[in-house]
């Protein structure tokens, strides 16, 4: 999808005329909907049967979403999915390696085969389920489940969170650089914190950007806040000719540079630490690239960063951003928006814009020519092309 004009933001001063038809008429099913008579009839009609029933159960996971993140913390936190993963093992066995009571594992084991992590078999033996089995082999996804223990105490209130009465939030402490003007004074202990995470959950991102855009048209490339480098690392792998760069924090600079030194690349990657807001960009690069970086930031900071960026490319160059975007348009994109939204909103700083709103932006800090291209998960990424 290209766009060739500016896209306006999202946050304009002249409030909506009246309801078009859509709301009315989505107002109107709401209402029948709400109505128990209506709903038991829908529920006898063979042809709307299935689908009512659906929307029952998908509600029903949505208020016991909650136990069910618990579950799966539990199962991968007590050691039970790793003590599944070495083949079939009997309770007697699991309780040894958990620690937990036969009875009490029981409980969680029946739990755990509830949301597809392990499956109980009528011989007495537990093997892990498909859900499981992605959860014990992919360290991103297991750094995530870890992580959210504080998010999850950040959401103990979430009245609080939304009416932005709770501002001492675990995340704003853990994520303490963002933000305009702190960026340049995180220190290392901090920085090896949040360069952890980001690193554990860069893999399956980078793998997405890399089918959705082709990096082959360009001989040098600058990745700006890629943190401890795991997507330039991707991108040294996939093709091995690209000159690359990356731009960091200087602590998390140095532990990048640590990192490359230790991986059988073909060319070291060259790292250069300093504040993206408050220091020039290095120029020459036909590329530059902001991987997840965006949505940690307010607008203005955004702004000032693009324009930063903007000041060290030339005519002809490519600005590529990746990121969970906003929107409405797969299931995907909702699910981004829900997650990610929350997720900063806890942190203290930025929000989860849509494709347009980041066009407007960019186009704000002096790009033009924009595409749009969605990867093939939305709920990963989204990328926005521009040039200069």
């Amino acid at each position: 999808m290209s766009l060739e004009m500016s896209v306006s933001g999202s946050h304009g001063t002249l409030g909506p005329g009246p309801p078009g038809w859509r709301s009315r008429l989505q107002a109107w099913r709401a209402r029948q909907v709400a109505r128990p008579a209506f709903r038991r009839f829908v529920q006898r009609l063979p042809l709307s049967r299935a689908f009512s029933r659906a929307r029952e159960e998908e509600l029903f996971s949505i208020v016991t979403g909650f136990v069910r993140s618990q579950i799966l913390f539990a199962a991968l936190q007590s050691g039970l999915i790793d003590a599944v993963a070495g083949g079939p093992a009997t309770v007697r066995d699991l309780a040894h390696a958990t620690g937990f009571s036969e009875d009490r594992l029981q409980r969680l084991l029946q739990a755990a085969q509830s949301i597809r992590l392990v499956r109980l078999g009528t011989d007495g033996y537990v093997t892990l389920a498909d859900h499981g089995a992605v959860v014990q082999s992919d360290e991103g996804i297991r750094a995530m489940i870890r992580h959210h223990a504080l998010l999850y105490r950040d959401l103990s209130d979430p009245v609080a969170l939304f009416g932005g009465t709770q501002t001492d939030t675990e995340l704003r402490r853990l994520w303490s650089y963002a933000g305009a003007g702190r960026e340049s004074s995180v220190q290392p202990g901090a920085a090896a914190a949040y360069s952890e995470l980001m690193t554990a959950s860069q893999s399956m991102l980078a793998d997405e950007i890399l089918q959705a855009y082709d990096f082959r048209r360009h001989k040098r490339l600058l990745d700006v806040g890629g943190g401890e480098g795991v997507f330039v690392a991707a991108v040294a792998e996939r093709h091995p000719v690209l000159k690359l760069s990356l731009f960091e924090l200087p602590p998390v600079a140095d532990r990048a540079r640590a990192r490359f030194s230790s991986r059988p690349l073909g060319q070291c990657p060259r790292c250069y630490g300093g504040s993206f807001l408050d220091d020039p960009l290095p120029r020459g690069h036909d590329c530059v690239t902001l991987v997840r970086v965006l949505f940690d930031h307010e607008d203005a900071v955004v702004l000032r960063l693009l324009r930063n960026v903007r000041a060290a490319m030339d005519p002809g160059q490519t600005l590529v951003i990746a990121e969970p975007m906003a929107g409405n348009q797969s299931e995907g994109q909702r699910l981004s928006t829900g997650y990610f939204g929350v997720y900063v909103m806890a942190m203290g700083s930025g929000r989860c814009r849509t494709p347009e709103e980041i066009v407007g932006l960019a186009h704000a800090a002096g790009f033009s020519g924009f595409e749009i291209r969605p990867c093939r998960s939305p709920l990963m990424a989204t990328l926005v092309v521009a040039r200069p």
